[in-house]
């Protein structure tokens, strides 16, 4: 089974690709010029997702819920991609589940208010992959991990 776990954001879109053994295949962050209007970042992001399902066939996408803390538009903004990104899971037939940032730390850490550093610890263990170059790689590989923990839990996911 592979999962494919996303950190949305409009600036930066973190992914990783997992199997259920956590063994990691490939991690990653999609950035699009900031000379481009968001409509365009949208269309960049989501143009990379599909190569990236197109390129790996995923079983399960999981990815993590927007976090409103003061800003509402961009959450409303960072909401429209994550539509576009289910969107194309129910097109190309794939399993998805949204978990919160709360629910992730705690699945990995085992502490809901976790530290990015914290994550990012566990995670480096967990796949025995020490090479990770931002948060948006460990949070998108903690997006994935705790989807294939939801999964041995026999979390009920948004069906195809």
């Amino acid at each position: 089974m592979k999962i494919i776990g996303i950190d949305p954001g409009i600036k930066k879109l973190g992914y990783s690709v997992i199997r259920e053994d956590l063994n990691l295949l490939e991690s990653g962050v999609f950035i699009p010029s900031l000379k481009l209007n968001y409509e365009s970042k949208i269309e960049y992001l989501l143009k990379n997702f599909e190569r990236l399902v197109k390129s790996f066939s995923p079983d399960l996408i999981s990815i993590e819920e927007i976090y409103v803390a003061k800003n509402v538009q961009i959450a409303l903004k960072i909401g429209i991609l994550i539509g576009g990104i289910i969107g194309l899971c129910i097109t190309n037939n794939i399993k998805f589940i949204l978990i919160p940032p709360r629910e992730i730390k705690q699945l990995i850490t085992g502490k809901g208010g976790a530290t990015k550093e914290q994550v990012k610890f566990m995670i480096e263990h967990l796949t025995n992959c020490y090479n990770f170059k931002n948060f948006e790689e460990t949070d998108a590989t903690a997006t994935a991990i705790s989807a294939l923990f939801k999964l041995k839990e026999n979390v009920i996911f948004y069906k195809r």
